[in-house]
């Protein structure tokens, strides 16, 4: 299952990243054709494309645009690889489809016990994608991650008798961390750190459980999201507190795919924040609270790697 799960998961970043090169080309490539009139002896040369239902024409006079051509030409090259690679995507997301379902169980049974916890981690981006509408390409891995509040404020249960029901079996991580593991998911605990440099598993007495103490997690809980679903609702991070909170934690990372994987999530979330111009001035306004040292990482990620998110007046 590992091999499987670790193949899937390599092109799955593979194709994200080409998809990501292409997305930031095709910016820069004019839409549209090339269209060609006579009038008498003379030839014309117009450039069209469509915005919306309309379409727009510009005359570009008689000499053949050759380096328009060109970048027209470019753009549906680039066009029909995007197709491609989105078609590879979607292979790889119906291959292990079969994941969502548990998931989704598992969610059902935390709201309806009522366990205050956040999902974090990779599978908040399929709920960005259906709740917000983001354009994400997302995938379905084996870990689920929630985050616990410390100190817990809800009711007393065993975390471990509710997940016994989906045949899931408790186990501990070197750190004393719990998690829980039912040969295909594994499902891990994190909590805020409490003093710098510690690394000591945090007990949450009321569920069970100890949890893995984490530097900046608590950004997770600023402004979280309820997502409403059939029968059952839970909480996912503020998707641009999500890419912050991952520009922060990236240099912490020691696993170079969970590293890769970041830097994609990042720039694919961001890259729909800054389509929407309400919450693009939202997200700057979050950033500049948060702690200077914190504004100065995430500017100078921003920057580096992510100049079009760049907003000058907050410099």
């Amino acid at each position: 299952m590992s091999v499987i799960k670790n193949t899937l998961q390599e092109n799955y970043i593979f194709f994200l990243r080409e998809l990501f090169r292409i997305n930031r080309e095709l910016d820069n490539l004019p839409k549209g054709s090339i269209s060609v009139k006579k009038i008498g002896e003379a030839t014309y040369y117009y450039h069209q494309w469509r915005e919306g239902k309309k379409v727009k024409s510009v005359s570009i006079g008689r000499e053949s645009p050759e380096e328009l051509i060109q970048k027209i030409n470019r753009r549906k090259t680039l066009e029909a690889q995007k197709k491609e690679i989105l078609d590879n995507i979607n292979v790889i997301i119906k291959a292990i489809d079969a994941q969502g379902v548990t998931v989704h169980e598992i969610l059902r049974l935390f709201s309806q016990h009522k366990i205050n916890v956040v999902l974090i981690g990779s599978y908040c981006l399929p709920a960005y994608k259906d709740v917000l509408g983001m354009r994400l390409p997302t995938i379905r891995t084996q870990d689920v991650d929630f985050l616990v509040p410390y100190p817990y404020k809800g009711k007393k249960i065993d975390i471990e008798s509710v997940l016994s029901d989906l045949g899931f079996s408790i186990g501990f991580n070197p750190d004393g961390s719990t998690y829980f593991t039912n040969g295909t998911f594994k499902i891990e605990f994190l909590t805020p750190e409490k003093g710098k440099g510690s690394d000591k598993a945090v007990l949450i007495k009321e569920l069970g459980i100890s949890a893995e103490p984490l530097r900046y997690i608590q950004m997770l809980f600023d402004e979280p999201i309820n997502v409403q679903a059939k029968d059952f609702a839970y909480y996912v991070p503020n998707p641009w507190v999500f890419a912050f909170h991952k520009i922060l934690i990236m240099k912490s990372r020691k696993v170079q795919s969970k590293k890769e994987k970041d830097i994609l999530q990042i720039a694919s979330i961001l890259r729909e924040v800054k389509s929407r111009p309400h919450d693009f001035r939202k997200s700057w306004g979050y950033l500049s609270k948060l702690p200077s040292p914190w504004q100065k990482r995430i500017k100078d990620y921003i920057k580096n790697y992510l100049p079009d998110f760049f907003d000058p007046l907050t410099d």
